[in-house]
């Protein structure tokens, strides 16, 4: 807020005063716009026609001016949220917003604009400077996200920061000409104010768009929940498996330089993973005893039911390799396939290792659940045998940054699903890789 106040000041003080009714006018917009923010489009993503808004701002009413409009603007949204977080929100856009306006004064931008002037000068004194202003608003709020996403996720801040730009720029690209388009007939086609009126359908129909696609991810996330909860309602002992295994990918992945769709692979098939239990978990063999050729004969089928399961669901097919193979080795004694190192898809390897420590790290019917380093210390044994030393590196580094909590399950709740085997347990891995039946017959 202190950044905004002075920004604002400086702007007020260094060229002519803006004119207020475009302020009014222009942050009555930007709040309509912030109000309808569209804020599922990835993690820490969220876009509104507001920045179209504050575009045009940029040349309308000068950099005090903008500091006002994208201050306001989201002060006023009518959206319930945290005084903080409004407060930050409002005060980075306000920011943005004189940073903008500064550039686009320091590179010759006119304002204010006068209404006699030729195409000439509005390419050169306007178009030019409007588009380079809003360019550096785009850099210096896409490298805030990575650093947020820095912070929160691990992984290099400009790796984050290029998928937003990567994912988004087609529509920073359509706001920043929509911007300039009500710049022009505001002005020198002299509409005036009621120019955004005539903006504001192209402005809807943006959001509308961008709401549809959110509105869409959301019914996949319904989609993914609802499968989750047909695998836990077959399988008890699995409850909360899946969204574990979920959390340690999703913090693994920018370590790895997973993002963006990938990422969001990523994400399904951790989920999904283990769905192909509600076919072969009733033919799993209870009780006690050791891992015999019955189970793991049993067992090895769960991945491919999981892809039958899903191969007709279309968004979900990138996430099938991750889910069809997070059971290979990397010495090439796993399954169903066989595949050896870098053949095994990297959400498959990422899966893995995650899998294979939530195994550890939960209570077992026959063994406690293990602290954090006992856990990492066996998977450091299995670096390069069963499991991708890179990733397992990987988890190193993010239970460094936050540490992991161990999944104690109570006793009644062990005796009650009777489950004795965990087909994740490292050791299961162990006994299919000196079993192993011929690999050949099992590759899909």
């Amino acid at each position: 807020m202190a950044g905004a106040g002075a920004l604002c000041w400086a702007g007020l003080t260094a060229v002519d005063p803006p004119a207020w009714h475009f302020v009014a006018v222009l942050t009555a917009l930007g709040a309509t716009g912030a109000s309808l923010r569209e804020r599922e489009l990835g993690p820490y993503l969220g876009v509104s026609f507001a920045t179209v808004v504050l575009a045009a701002a940029l040349a309308l009413v000068g950099p005090g001016g903008a500091v006002v409009v994208g201050f306001l603007s989201y002060l006023a949204d009518v959206r319930r949220q945290r005084l903080r977080t409004r407060l930050f929100n409002a005060g980075m856009t306000g920011c943005l917003g004189g940073v903008g306006g500064f550039v686009y004064v320091a590179a010759g931008g006119l304002t204010p604009i006068p209404v006699a002037i030729s195409p000439r000068e509005i390419l050169v004194g306007v178009a030019g400077p409007l588009v380079l202003g809003y360019l550096v608003m785009t850099l210096i709020n896409t490298l805030l996200i990575g650093v947020m996403a820095r912070l929160v996720r691990g992984g290099p801040a400009l790796r984050a920061a290029w998928e937003v730009l990567r994912s988004l720029g087609p529509g920073y690209l359509m706001h920043v000409v929509l911007g300039l388009l009500l710049v022009i007939l505001w002005v020198p086609v002299e509409v005036g104010v009621f120019s955004a009126v005539l903006i504001l359908g192209p402005l809807l129909l943006a959001q509308w768009t961008l709401s549809r696609d959110a509105a869409e991810r959301r019914a996949h996330a319904r989609t993914v929940s609802t499968l989750m909860g047909a695998l836990e309602l077959a399988n008890p002992y699995s409850v909360g498996h899946s969204a574990r295994v979920a959390e340690l990918c999703d913090r693994m992945a920018p370590r790895l330089g997973i993002a963006g769709e990938d990422a969001e692979a990523l994400l399904y098939a951790a989920h999904l993973h283990d769905l192909g239990l509600v076919a072969t978990a009733p033919r799993l063999p209870r009780g006690s005893g050791p891992v015999d050729i019955s189970y793991l004969a049993a067992v090895v089928e769960h991945p491919a039911a999981g892809v039958r399961m899903l191969e007709d669901i279309d968004f979900l097919a990138p996430a099938l390799p991750g889910i069809l193979h997070h059971h290979e080795r990397v010495d090439g004694r796993g399954y169903p396939a066989g595949l050896v190192g870098e053949e095994i898809p990297l959400t498959a390897r990422v899966i893995a290792v995650a899998d294979a420590f939530d195994s550890l790290t939960t209570t077992r019917s026959y063994r406690p659940a293990l602290t954090q380093r006992e856990a990492l210390g066996r998977m450091d044994s299995r670096a390069g045998s069963h499991l991708d030393a890179r990733v397992v590196q990987a988890l190193h580094e993010v239970l460094d940054a936050s540490p992991w909590t161990p999944t104690i399950i109570d006793d009644a709740v062990l005796q009650r699903t009777g489950d004795v085997y965990d087909h994740d347990d490292p050791e299961v891995s162990d006994h299919y890789a000196a079993w192993q039946p011929d690999v050949e017959s099992l590759r899909l």
